[in-house]
C-alpha cells in the first residue's frame, strides 16, 4: 500500500531481536560446544566429529535468524504488525487498515513460549499483554511486546502501554469504537471467568509426575533387559527414549490446550472491559 494512504506515523516499536529463551539456549550450546566438549570428548576422539558437534549450534542460530521480528508501526490509517523473518519471507501481509478492523483490545499470551514449560505454567501467572486485532473477514493478529516483568499476572510492558494509548487516542479522535463484538457479561460471569483464567494450567503434582517419571521408565526398562537378558542395542535405546518422552510430551500438549483456552477467556474479558472503558469515556 502507498505510504501516503497509511497516513502519518503515530508510533513505532522495535522488539528485541531474540527472545530470552533462545538466547539462554544459545549460551548453553556455546558452553557445551566450545568448553565442555573439548574437555570431556576430545580426548576420546568424539569432538568435533568432522564438524557434527557444531550442527546444534548452527541450527539454533538459524532458528534465531528466522524468528527475528520486524518493527511494529502504528499509522493513522492502519497498523503494520511485527512478523518474524520466516513469515516475511513468505510475503504474508503485515499492514492492516483500521477500516478492516472490527476489534482492537488487550490480548494475552505466554511470555517467551512458557506455555511449553509446565514448571512455569503451573504458577498460572506468566501471561503477557499485547494488542489483539480482529478483522471483519475473521482474520486475527497479535502485536507482541518485549516483556518488562513476568512477576505479575498479565504484565503490561511500557511498549504495550504506549502503543495502546496511541491507538485509543486515534479511535477516540475519529469517534469510532475499538470493540464492536464484545459479549455482554454479568458480574457473576466476569468473576467466574477471572477465576478460571487464574487457575494453574497443570497441577504441581502433574508436573513432577510428567518430568520425573521418564528416568523411572528408562531404569525399569534397563532392569527388565538385564533380567531377560538382552544385549543393549541402538533400537532398544531409541525405544527407551521414545517411551520416556511420552509423559512430558503429553503434559506439554495438555498445557498448550489449556493455555489457548485461557487466552480465549482473557480475550473475551478484555473485549468486554474495553467496551466498558469506551462507554464510560463517551459518557464522561
Amino acid at each position: 500500500m502507498d505510504a501516503d494512504a497509511r497516513g502519518p506515523l503515530l508510533y513505532s516499536y522495535f522488539p528485541i531481536p531474540a527472545n530470552p529463551m533462545s538466547v539462554a539456549l544459545l549460551l548453553l550450546l556455546l558452553v557445551v560446544t566450545f568448553v565442555l566438549g573439548p574437555i570431556a570428548a576430545a580426548p576420546e576422539g568424539l569432538w568435533p566429529l568432522g564438524g557434527t558437534c557444531f550442527l546444534p549450534l548452527a541450527a539454533v542460530l538459524l532458528a534465531m535468524a528466522l524468528a527475528k521480528p520486524s518493527p511494529t508501526f502504528v499509522h493513522e490509517e492502519g497498523i503494520e504488525i511485527s512478523q518474524p523473518l520466516a513469515v516475511r519471507i513468505l510475503r504474508r501481509p503485515r499492514y492492516v487498515p483500521w477500516s478492516e478492523v472490527r476489534d482492537v483490545y488487550p490480548a494475552s499470551y505466554e511470555v517467551s513460549g512458557s506455555f511449553l514449560s509446565p514448571f512455569a505454567s503451573s504458577a498460572g501467572t506468566l501471561v503477557h499483554v499485547g494488542i489483539g486485532l480482529e478483522t471483519r473477514d475473521g482474520r486475527r493478529g497479535l502485536v507482541r511486546f518485549t516483556p518488562g516483568a513476568i512477576r505479575g499476572f498479565r504484565a503490561e510492558s511500557r511498549g504495550y502501554q504506549e502503543a495502546m494509548a496511541v491507538i485509543r487516542d486515534r479511535f477516540a479522535r475519529r469517534g469510532v469504537p475499538m470493540v464492536t463484538t464484545a459479549k455482554a457479561l454479568t458480574d457473576e460471569e466476569v468473576l467466574r471467568m477471572q477465576k478460571a483464567a487464574r487457575e494453574p494450567l497443570v497441577s504441581l503434582g502433574g508436573v513432577f509426575l510428567a518430568f520425573f517419571l521418564p528416568p523411572t521408565i528408562v531404569a525399569a526398562l534397563f532392569a527388565g533387559v538385564g533380567l531377560i537378558p538382552l544385549p543393549l542395542s541402538f533400537p532398544l535405546l531409541l525405544a527407551a527414549a521414545a517411551l520416556a518422552l511420552v509423559p512430558p510430551a503429553a503434559s506439554m500438549a495438555r498445557t498448550l490446550r489449556r493455555s489457548e483456552r485461557r487466552n480465549e477467556i482473557l480475550g473475551e474479558l478484555a473485549k468486554y472491559q474495553e467496551a466498558l472503558r469506551e462507554r464510560s469515556a463517551r459518557e464522561a
